[in-house]
């Protein structure tokens, strides 16, 4: 029976074997039916009441380690302790992993946080990422490292960023909007400094000439949004910014010029642009990194309508 308190030890099949939390990898591998090939990246075995009153998953990072470039160890780290995380969740009951992230906190924070995500508002109800929930959505595991880092706080957010992108791209239409993406948004980026959000409506776009965006959302009843996210992370305030611009198709249905119905509720991922660059404007602000970011994005839905823009129609602007 598996104890609500778990070890991940990712480990070198070819290097000295070394104590970590009590725990000796190379020994506990050799209890295993493995062979005599080195373990590949990824290969994991977990161990109950070891140390006691605990459930240790030890994973490879696969034979000569040590001799890789850094990108490779980073990537190779990923793999192990995803495969740990991956094989410890499916036991009823951990909730607490305190993770050996010494080979690279940072890989290893991020690995942790994406392999255990799982999108489930669509298989379960009620489901942590109801969007209707007042509180957002927490880990069914809480991650720690063996030994605190920056390193790894900077990979949480690093994995949490990526998550949010993940979660925005698989609600569905209905219940992310492009009102429902700009409450998100204001929502995450609440009491992080230096951040300016401004939404503006379809009444502004108009007066900005905006006239294709607004095109494409004559078939649709739900009022477009042009997302601006503002940070002044920059010592010099006069340096010029760096742009994201992200796609936010809430739902494209083609329009008049309608898709093809097989994989067409695909088609609410559309705004993975706008998602991916959010997310990634969430994780420069809560690093507090020293740049200016404008993030911009366009938001809507293409759908067909009495009103919806026709194949050849043009668009011209406000004023001859």
């Amino acid at each position: 029976m598996s104890s609500s308190q778990a070890l991940i030890v990712p480990f070198d099949p070819s290097a000295p074997s070394q104590a970590v939390a009590g725990v000796l990898p190379l020994q506990l591998w050799s209890l295993t039916p493995s062979g005599d090939k080195a373990p590949k990246a990824g290969a994991t075995a977990t161990f109950y009441n070891t140390p006691a009153g605990k459930t240790t998953t030890i994973s490879s990072v696969g034979d000569g380690f040590a001799a890789k470039a850094s990108e490779a160890k980073r990537e190779l780290v990923r793999k192990s302790v995803g495969a740990a995380v991956k094989e410890l969740k499916a036991f009823e009951g951990v909730k607490d992993v305190v993770v050996d992230a010494s080979l690279d906190p940072h890989a290893a924070a991020v690995a942790a946080h994406l392999a255990l995500y799982k999108f489930t508002l669509k298989t379960n109800v009620p489901s942590p990422f109801d969007p209707r929930n007042a509180e957002p959505a927490k880990d069914k595991i809480a991650f720690a490292p063996v030994e605190a880092s920056a390193e790894w706080d900077r990979g949480v957010v690093y994995a949490q960023s990526q998550n949010l992108a993940r979660t925005l791209a698989e609600y569905p239409a209905n219940m992310i909007t492009p009102t429902a993406f700009t409450e998100r948004v204001r929502k995450e980026f609440e009491g992080i400094a230096n951040v300016e959000i401004v939404v503006r409506d379809e009444a502004w776009a108009a007066e900005k000439g905006m006239n294709v965006f607004l095109s494409v959302t004559h078939g649709t009843s739900e009022p477009a949004k042009f997302l601006e996210i503002i940070y002044k992370g920059a010592a010099d305030k006069n340096a010029a910014p760096l742009a994201f611009v992200g796609k936010g198709i809430t739902f494209d249905s083609g329009g008049i010029s309608l898709k093809p119905g097989a994989g067409m509720k695909l088609m609410r991922g559309d705004m993975g642009g706008a998602a991916a660059v959010v997310s990634a404007a969430l994780a420069i602000a809560k690093l507090q990194l020293p740049i200016g970011l404008v993030v911009t994005t366009p938001l809507t839905e293409n759908m067909p309508g009495p009103s919806a823009t026709k194949p050849g129609d043009m668009c011209v602007s406000s004023t001859p």
